[in-house]
């Protein structure tokens, strides 16, 4: 049997089965685990284009990380150590391998085409549903047990944490002591809490998916029913504004959903966003947008880089420097995680920009001493103003996700024909 995840009766169905199973049955730690592994075992097969053969691939890697983290966590080499080093990094290039395998199809064209007869042409895309969100998950066990902060690893909880169907086509990007401090819990949650919170934030969640969104899309760009190069300036702007919102409400109301249905489940997910759109900068934006991958990319590519170059006489000297640097090579990896073409990169590196510009402006602001300066700056016209500037420069911004370099350069054009 397969189904849509959140959009099918199907699905609804199986899960309303498997939480009353869960938790009418899952009274203790072990039982838990082996009842939500075998329930996301068949969810995960449930669903569309994902076959036996992609959940053994799972289970491979998997099983993988998890050695190369029980190793760490049992060695008696303090982190940072060469042998520490070597079996960290090692396990993060099996798992960045098999993420970039399955995300980009250069690589895959690369490796199967010199299997292939050239006469059929180009190699087909090989795609698994849920290959980023894992991923990162695994890499985020690697590094925090060579840190040796991971507690308690089993291999029961640690399946579950990979393959826990819930969050597993689009997250929220979940830790794994708090996954795992939940499961191994002897102690039942609020059933009558969990129910009620979790089914507003499903109804939330539909309502987002099934009106607002629907409402939102024709309008966006691209969907308009006019080619591009015809649409007037304003018809560019309100296909902008309309993508910003739809792509904010589609992705808010799957979070929503997720987030619910682990809550009815007794388990709890991180939250995904907090209002992003009424942030007074690009920075706070980006802090309150899909805060657990943020996050992620702030713990294990920004700090990182900042930790590596802190040293160099330039950026110790410069420190907003170094800060912007990182910045803008982690929004360029962003962007390159998003797609494998140019605009996704043009797209990180102008996000990464905007941060850089606003971190800047921040430290210039606090050298200000004019009261009348200060006054406008704490001021609720400098908060809306704000508002609206970072919530035209995201939008703006969003025409480098969704257009290709030419699509750019005609909206381009029609701006400064607008001037």
């Amino acid at each position: 049997m397969k189904f849509n995840f959140y959009y099918s009766f199907p699905f609804w169905l199986s899960f309303l089965l498997i939480s009353v199973a869960f938790r009418t049955f899952a009274k203790k730690p072990k039982t838990k685990g082996v009842l939500l592994l075998i329930s996301s075992s068949f969810m995960l097969l449930a669903i569309p284009n994902f076959t036996p053969l992609h959940f053994s691939l799972v289970l491979a890697v998997t099983i993988i990380s998890f050695m190369a983290g029980r190793n760490l966590i049992a060695g008696t080499e303090p982190p940072g150590s060469g042998k520490n080093k070597l079996v960290t990094v090692s396990a993060i290039i099996i798992v960045l391998a098999f993420l970039a395998f399955f995300k980009y199809r250069f690589i895959q064209d690369l490796i199967t085409g010199r299997l292939q007869d050239p006469n059929l042409g180009a190699s087909r895309f090989i795609f698994m549903v849920g290959v980023s969100y894992f991923s990162f998950k695994m890499i985020h066990f690697i590094i925090e047990s060579s840190k040796k902060k991971i507690e308690g690893p089993r291999f029961l909880t640690y399946i579950n944490y990979i393959l826990y169907f819930v969050p597993f086509i689009s997250g929220p990007i979940n830790r794994f002591n708090h996954f795992s401090s939940q499961i191994v819990s002897p102690t039942p949650t609020d059933l009558k809490t969990d129910v009620k919170k979790g089914a507003e934030r499903i109804v939330h969640g539909l309502f987002k998916k099934f009106v607002l969104v629907q409402i939102l899309y024709p309008h966006t760009i691209g969907q308009q029913g006019l080619p591009l190069s015809q649409l007037t300036l304003v018809e560019w702007i309100i296909g902008l504004y309309a993508y910003a919102l739809y792509f904010y409400i589609d992705f808010s109301g799957y979070s929503d959903l997720a987030i619910g249905a682990a809550r009815i489940m007794g388990l709890e997910l991180p939250e995904n966003f907090n209002h992003p759109f009424l942030k007074k900068n690009i920075r706070e934006l980006w802090m309150n947008w899909h805060m657990s991958l943020t996050g992620w990319l702030v713990e294990y590519v920004y700090w990182p880089i900042v930790r590596k170059l802190r040293n160099a006489n330039f950026f110790r000297e410069h420190p907003i420097s170094l800060s912007n640097f990182g910045m803008i090579i982690t929004f360029v990896l962003c962007g390159m995680w998003h797609g494998e073409t140019v605009n996704f990169i043009i797209w990180g590196a102008y996000h990464g920009l905007g941060i850089s510009i606003v971190n800047i402006y921040q430290r210039e602001k606090r050298k200000v001493r004019n009261p009348l300066i200060i006054n406008y700056f704490r001021s609720e016209s400098s908060r809306l103003i704000g508002i609206f500037l970072t919530f035209n420069f995201f939008a703006f911004g969003q025409s480098l996700f969704i257009l290709d370099l030419k699509g750019i350069k005609l909206l381009v054009a029609r701006i400064l024909a607008g001037f």
